[in-house]
């Protein structure tokens, strides 16, 4: 299953699930009169299994069934409905569109085919028309439990949780089986800080539905995040049982298992997601951290090198990719990362700033960053100590000065940033002896969270200086 197209594939399965219903009974309050005969077993075997295909993500497969339904089977609306699903699922909306568009052409109030059309505007991205089209459903019948979830999703998707709270809840009064409604409700729930009444959901849901991975899954979601992650491992691993190609599933395992203390484990549970989909950015934030703190530096560097193909907004990659260059001294490249970092950042700019900067200057002419320095000032709080170390590497004096600040220093944290900073300065200019004293004052203030703890470390065992265990 395509991460980017999750959220529509779990729309597609429920309007598929719906409908397969519908024949099993053999009555649709649109198509077929209640004294109408049943679908045949084959055919409703048939939906069944392309609904399982669509789960695993064969698209070509599942449409290719299609072929094998009873021709007079296959004029109905609701399997030509299907197959529109289908074709969402396997990212042809165009096709499903045309479909659903034949439909209302001869039954305007057709609420699945409406559904269908709004399923395809959220695969194109069109919010505004997929809204419409949500409307349009809810005043066919104010009371369908599909339509309303499907509400609930879109407000979600939207940052409305309280609107999508009471979607969910009119969704559940409607019907209160609806295991989708359950979810979402129990979701809001959670992001609501209500956890008590999210596990009371999704307690409901897995009662109800014990062999659907997403219950399981999002209660696994709650307890890790509510501070139990035994617990939220046990359901994960049950969700994994349920549906082994779950991307997201396995990267949450990944959490629970870091939270536990057991990194090796959650390395091997990230590339698990990579597997899945090697398209997709989450996994490598997490597997090319773990490698950074198990030692594996080259795969590390090799994860952020995918980390900001995948998603070069993800700043924080480009920062972990400058470190590693750092480390081996490709200072130009560094340089380069950094500058990404610092154009993306909406924060820390002044810190990615200085070590574009200084990166620049071991790599070509100490006079190269001049300019980008005077941007750079420009966009940091005057008198910030940030400020003055800008000034100190754009003016090359001053360095007696800076000293002086950042002893004042109250914020630990700032102060061996800042301590770090002037220790390179002074390394650049030659000064060996006053840059290990600073490398070393980093190391005593013994802040580890913080990018330039880990600079410092390097710097340190490069210079052969003693490093605290």
């Amino acid at each position: 299953m395509k991460t980017k197209t999750y959220t529509v594939i779990l729309c597609v399965q429920a309007v598929l699930v719906t409908a397969v219903m519908v024949l099993e009974l053999g009555s649709c309050r649109s198509q077929i009169s209640p004294g109408q005969p049943k679908v045949p077993a084959g055919t409703v075997a048939l939906l069944e299994r392309i609904e399982t295909l669509l789960g695993r993500g064969e698209y070509d497969e599942a449409l290719g069934l299609f072929n094998q339904i009873d021709p007079r089977d296959a004029e109905k609306s609701e399997i030509k409905l299907l197959k529109a699903s289908a074709y969402i699922s396997a990212g042809e909306p165009g096709e499903a569109r045309a479909i659903a568009e034949a439909v209302l052409q001869g039954d305007p109030n057709h609420i699945q085919a409406v559904m269908v059309l709004a399923a395809v505007e959220a695969a194109t991205g069109r919010n505004r028309e997929e809204k419409a089209l949500l409307e349009r459903a809810l005043k066919i019948d104010p009371a369908d439990a599909a339509a309303l979830v499907s509400m609930g999703n879109f407000q979600i998707r939207n940052n409305s949780t309280r609107l999508a709270g009471g979607y969910y809840d009119k969704a559940l009064e409607a019907d209160p089986h609806n295991g989708e409604a359950l979810v979402g409700r129990a979701w809001v729930y959670r992001n609501s800080r209500e956890p008590k009444k999210a596990e009371e959901l999704l307690n409901k849901a897995v009662g109800l539905y014990p062999q659907w991975a997403r219950p399981i899954h999002e209660r696994g979601r709650l307890y890790k995040a509510s501070g139990f992650p035994k617990e939220a491992l046990a359901d994960l691993d049950k969700a994994k049982a349920l549906e082994p190609d779950n991307y997201f599933i396995a990267c949450d395992r990944g959490n629970a298992l870091i939270d536990l203390g057991r990194k090796p484990e959650a390395l091997a549970e990230y590339e698990r997601a990579i597997s899945i989909d090697s398209g997709y950015f989450l996994a490598y934030v997490y597997t090319a951290g773990i490698k950074d703190e198990l030692g594996d530096y080259d795969g590390a560097e090799q994860d952020y090198e995918k980390l900001v193909r995948l998603n070069p907004d993800y700043y924080f990659a480009f920062e972990g990719l400058g470190m590693h260059m750092m480390r081996r001294g490709d200072w130009l490249a560094a340089r380069d990362a950094f500058m990404e970092a610092y154009r993306r950042a909406k924060e820390d700019e002044g810190a990615y700033g200085l070590l574009a900067a200084m990166n620049w200057m071991r790599g070509g002419k100490i006079q190269d960053p001049k300019a980008f320095l005077e941007e750079v000032m420009r966009k940091v709080q005057r008198d910030s100590l940030e400020y003055w170390m800008l000034r100190l590497y754009h003016d090359l004096v001053g360095d007696a000065d800076i000293a002086l600040r950042i002893d004042r220093e109250k914020n630990p944290a700032l102060k061996a940033r800042m301590l770090y900073y002037l220790a390179n300065y002074y390394d650049i200019r030659g000064n060996k002896g006053l840059a290990d004293k600073y490398f070393l004052l980093v190391q005593e203030l013994n802040i580890k969270n913080i990018p330039e703890w880990r600079l410092n470390e390097w710097a340190l065992e490069e210079r052969g200086l003693a490093l605290n265990q």
